[in-house]
């Protein structure tokens, strides 16, 4: 499941296959289109054809459904209320949805609230989230792009979304958060770092911060393609790995599918934002 602003279903990335899904973001909106961008960018990283033409999905057998929550603009209006978050994960169980893509979020750090907060006013979010779990469903998310520079506060921290399990800690099992490294493996200056997500938590290509040049090379929602950076596109490479994992090995749970990712996930060649470019041996990890 690709919860974003929709999936051109017609870009050739797609060609051959269905494109499932459902609407939330009201009538004007339907599933199978995208007049924005940002989810068919996110789709075809995770499931583009593999057809030596363009670019290839990282598991480009997987069955991609389209949850558009987004408009034309980029809005999210889809999921800007715990009720509708929660007809949106729901939706998770009746579609059987075996791995959720959730390439957006606030900007607010997962340290700034309390448990009794999300407890409170997130109650339908969470219960929807544990639901969609206990059938089946990882959660993948995108840390946040803060704009942020090494040493401020926003930059150490995931946001509320991707770090709900920090506070919510019966989510953690089936959920990765993830944070971006550039073409050569180095920090971007516009990425969250993992922060309090840390026990649940990776980091995968998200582009350079010169977009132009480095940004991940993906399908455009009119047919073409375009460059793009950011968590957003950090997470989706996840997702596919998810879903190769799970159909490398269908008797495993999603819980242990997730504890198989973060076991041989690796520290090799990571390098910190900045000139320094502070590694695991030199600044531990």
């Amino acid at each position: 499941a690709v919860v974003d602003t929709g999936i051109d279903s017609s870009h050739s990335e797609f060609s051959g296959r269905t494109v499932y899904g459902k609407s939330f973001a009201g009538s004007d909106y339907a599933y199978g289109s995208d007049g924005h961008g940002h989810g068919t960018h996110v789709a075809s990283i995770i499931g583009a054809n593999k057809d030596a033409v363009g670019m290839r999905g990282v598991a480009y057998e997987a069955t991609i459904f389209d949850y558009r929550v987004g408009n034309s603009a980029g809005t999210f209006l889809g999921v800007d209320s715990d009720s509708e978050r929660a007809v949106v994960f729901n939706q998770h169980v009746t579609d059987d949805i075996k791995v959720s893509n959730n390439s957006w979020g606030s900007k607010t750090k997962i340290g700034d609230y309390s448990e009794s907060y999300f407890r409170a006013y997130w109650a339908n979010t969470i219960s929807s989230l544990r639901s969609a779990q206990q059938n089946g469903t990882v959660f993948v998310w995108a840390t946040g792009n803060n704009g942020c520079v090494l040493g401020t506060e926003g930059c150490l921290d995931a946001n509320i979304n991707s770090g709900l399990p920090y506070r919510v800690s019966e989510l953690a099992n089936e959920w990765l958060a993830v944070m971006a490294v550039d073409s050569n493996l180095q920090e971007t200056k516009y990425t969250h770092r993992c922060g309090n997500a840390k026990n649940f938590c990776v980091t995968a290509p998200g582009g350079g911060d010169n977009e132009s040049t480095d940004g991940i090379y993906a399908a455009q929602a009119n047919g073409t393609y375009v460059r793009l950076s950011g968590t957003s596109m950090a997470a989706p490479h996840v997702s596919g790995v998810v879903a190769t994992t799970m159909q490398q090995f269908p008797s495993l749970t999603a819980a242990q599918i997730v504890t198989r990712i973060k076991d041989t996930a690796v520290y090799t060649g990571l390098k910190g934002y900045g000139a320094s470019g502070c590694t695991s041996s030199t600044c531990t990890t």
